[in-house]
């Protein structure tokens, strides 16, 4: 047997295997005995066939197996051995000489391409300046949260007669002809609701002030619905096409009439907020809220901290891949995602997140960080927490979040795998922010969230 090991450029590599019978052919002549020992072939005794019908029947099966099996072992070997790290997997050489001939046995050479991961060192220092920013809560932003629990607990009450745009009207519609009678075989008792507010012209708006509910009004139902072909085709039932071809007079018949009304600043309030007696008095109340929302915006800021170590650690390494490699290695691998005529398109979303995961095992490895159970622990809670929020839980209690947490671990087999990254991704930026500077800047909610969409636009995203 020998291996040769031939680097192309400082990315791309030939391993080449040569292999001769002395190599293979005891393990198989000892796979074929094996077999020969369990057959069962028509005409001899159990295990009693003569080697030679044996190896006729699965002799160049085995062959093709073993000689594989030893290729595909020594590779891996090789490659640990000597510490040579790849990316994506080693693909069978564009040099190859053509099919091998497993007829009988002889030597055989597999030449294998290989994408070699760069070398390059973490360009990462105090010259390096970013920003946490530190969001400041104005009085007008602690208002509006305080309105936004009176709106949240608040309640619908039926009321006699509309008053203003904060009213919400529920009737039958009805299409009706040029003599104002429902129209024969057109859209009838179709059931709708809306907030005044919502009806943008005016007249429409202002007809169906001072109605009570029996009361009948004719709408323009184009302008009752502000011209919205989708909501108009949802409601009477028609596909949007046929919107076009409507009366546009339908008549209203009001069967409810309902106000919404805030909570009341009271204990009920801050109980349903906060808890049974977590806050007491209205000053409580808006000094926990005014907590909250530094505790949030805190978030936020930190989060974009985050973000910003990520651009910085790629504008940092603008190291070079095997490019041409790795197109080869996603077509071959990943067939039904890539192929000749979108590869190009699709891979520099691949490069960026190889290039990203090198920088990251760089950190790891240079500054021998660790993964520890609790920090996976603690990232699952956090990740778990944060879904059941996405998902409208508001505020779980950690009873709650423990439950959704093991119950991830125990039926998504992905998810361990997940956190794991999360953990890592934790680790690095955590190492990171204590190698650059980082200074602290004041600012208001707008502000910062007009940098952050800004920054978004800047990068398409």
């Amino acid at each position: 047997m020998n291996v040769t090991f031939e680097e192309k450029d400082a990315l791309n590599a030939l391993l080449t295997i040569e292999l001769n019978p002395e190599d293979y052919q005891p393990k198989v002549d000892a796979e074929l005995k094996k077999y020969r020992s369990q057959a069962n072939v028509p005409g001899f005794r159990p295990g009693k066939a003569p080697l030679g019908v044996i190896k006729k029947m699965v002799g160049k099966a085995m062959l093709v197996d073993e000689i594989n099996k030893l290729a595909s072992n020594t590779l891996m070997k090789h490659l640990e051995d000597n510490k040579i790290d790849i990316l994506g997997q080693p693909l069978a050489s564009k040099e190859q000489d053509g099919e091998m001939n497993f007829d009988e046995p002889k030597d055989f050479t597999f030449k294998f391409d290989l994408g070699l991961a760069p070398k390059f060192d973490l360009n990462i220092s105090t010259k390096d300046k970013l920003t946490r920013h530190k969001i400041e809560v104005s009085d007008e932003e602690l208002e509006k949260e305080v309105d936004n629990n009176l709106r949240r607990f608040g309640t619908m009450l039926e009321i006699k007669e509309t008053e203003n745009d904060q009213d919400t009207v529920k009737g039958m519609l009805t299409e009706l002809d040029k003599d104002g009678n429902p129209l024969g075989g057109g859209v009838s008792d179709k059931e709708t609701t809306v907030l005044l507010e919502m009806v943008k012209d005016k007249k429409t708006q202002k007809s169906l002030l001072g109605k009570k509910v029996g009361d009948k009004v004719q709408v323009d139902i184009f302008k009752f619905f502000n011209d919205n072909e989708k909501v108009m085709a949802s409601t009477v039932g028609l596909p949007a096409e046929g919107i076009k071809d409507l009366n546009k007079t339908f008549e209203l018949d009001i069967t409810e009439i309902k106000r919404f009304q805030k909570a009341e600043l009271n204990q009920e309030l801050y109980d349903q907020v906060f808890g049974k007696d977590v806050v007491k008095t209205e000053e409580e109340f808006r000094t926990k809220l005014r907590e909250n929302l530094e505790q949030y915006y805190g978030s936020e800021a930190e989060h974009q901290l985050d973000h910003s170590i990520s651009h910085l650690i790629m504008d940092n390494h603008k190291m070079e891949l095997p490019d041409e490699f790795l197109k080869r290695w996603l077509i071959q691998s990943y067939p039904d995602n890539y192929n000749e005529e979108n590869i190009d398109e699709l891979y520099g979303r691949e490069s960026d997140s190889l290039r990203r995961q090198l920088i990251m095992e760089k950190v790891v490895a240079d500054f021998k960080l660790e993964i520890t159970q609790e920090d996976i622990n603690d990232v699952s809670i956090g990740y778990t927490a944060q879904m059941l929020r996405q998902y409208g839980m508001g505020n779980p209690d950690l009873e709650t979040i423990r439950y959704f947490e093991q119950k991830n671990r125990e039926e998504d087999p992905n998810y361990l795998r997940r956190v794991g990254d999360i953990a890592v991704d934790r680790k690095v930026t955590d190492q990171v922010k204590s190698m650059v500077t980082i200074k602290e800047k004041k600012t208001d909610v707008e502000a910062f969230y007009k940098m952050i969409e800004k920054h978004n636009a800047e990068h398409n995203h």
